[in-house]
């Protein structure tokens, strides 16, 4: 006999170990069930794990550092893009990386990274155990992974999180409403010097220059869509050290309507009424601040606020 051969307990030792971190509260799905499908989909060839609930505002971030001290595989935040942030707060520089099960309701973090809402497809992804560095970023120091804002769809995010109801239908109506009426935003923006303006296929560093003006949104993107599909800044990547910002400038209401579509055919970034470029960084001041969100999440905006890239900062789980 091989004194050398694995034993069983070896073996258990040689896995990789996962951490699920569940917000209960989240999303349209019930995850009374998550160990089941954990058991159903995952690779126990490759991985132990065990499943950890929240229990308040915050939580999240606390097992997520735990787990990154005990030096686990990779955290994966099962819930919406909330979760997903508030995990994400324990993992920034560590080695440990971040995975997702989308358990929310839009869900905009999973559909730029190509699993959608799709449960087996983050199965895939966590199987296949591929990790990439990406860029995270700040407004005023709050950590956010994917998309940041000021204006309309601000508002809307705050005031959707006091509903009962959860998805689509509540998240749209709500948007109808606040476009009656809205108030437009006058805005004060910096950036800094050398600053990329332009389109896709078309770019040309301008020099950075201080402005103002009336808009109805502002959008600033290091991921690609909001959610359901729609996509805010089709262009954005995750690691090029860059945000895509985009300014819905003031016009009659119908024309936010048809914005949609181009959300939906990602045309969004080259309509005639939106301007859009690209920087490392942004302060946004405004005379009459609101609502402000970071990963959908809304929240009562300050008068001044400074956006800032960290490049390389967090390890992911993705496709590759």
């Amino acid at each position: 006999m091989n004194d050398a051969a694995v034993t069983p307990e070896k073996e258990e030792e040689v896995k990789k170990h996962l951490v699920f971190v569940a917000n209960p509260f989240s999303g349209t799905r019930k995850k009374n069930n998550l160990s089941e499908v954990i058991e159903k989909f995952l690779d126990h060839t490759i991985y132990t794990y065990e499943v950890k609930f929240t229990q308040a505002p915050g939580h999240a971030t606390l097992l997520a550092s735990e787990a990154a001290n005990h030096a686990a595989f990779a955290v994966i935040a099962v819930g919406g893009d909330g979760t997903i942030n508030e995990v994400a707060g324990g993992l920034l520089g560590t080695e440990t990386a971040l995975g997702l099960l989308p358990y929310g309701s839009g869900n905009g973090f999973a559909y730029h990274l190509g699993i959608r809402r799709s449960i087996q497809k983050a199965f895939e992804v966590i199987n296949r155990g591929h990790s990439q560095w990406i860029d995270t970023a700040t407004a005023n120091g709050k950590l956010f992974l994917n998309v940041a804002g000021l204006g309309l769809d601000a508002t809307v995010a705050y005031k959707t999180k006091f509903k009962s109801r959860r998805g689509f239908l509540p998240y749209f109506l709500q948007t109808i409403r606040e476009s009656i009426g809205f108030k437009y935003m006058d805005l004060r923006i910096e950036c800094p010097q050398g600053f990329t303006q332009g389109t896709t296929s078309e770019t040309s560093d301008v020099q950075c220059k201080n402005w103002h003006g009336s808009y109805a949104m502002a959008v600033i993107a290091n991921g690609s869509v909001y959610g359901y599909g729609f996509y805010i800044a089709p262009a954005a990547k995750l690691s090029d050290g860059l945000f895509d910002v985009l300014l819905v400038k003031k016009v009659p209401v119908f024309r936010y309507v048809l914005l949609a579509t181009r959300m939906l055919n990602r045309s969004f970034h080259q309509s005639p009424i939106v301007e859009y470029f690209r920087t490392p960084e942004i302060r946004i001041e405004i005379v009459h601040p609101e609502y402000a969100h970071l990963d959908g999440e809304g929240y009562p905006a300050e008068s001044s606020t400074d956006y800032k890239i960290s490049k390389a900062s967090m390890r992911i789980l993705s496709y590759g």
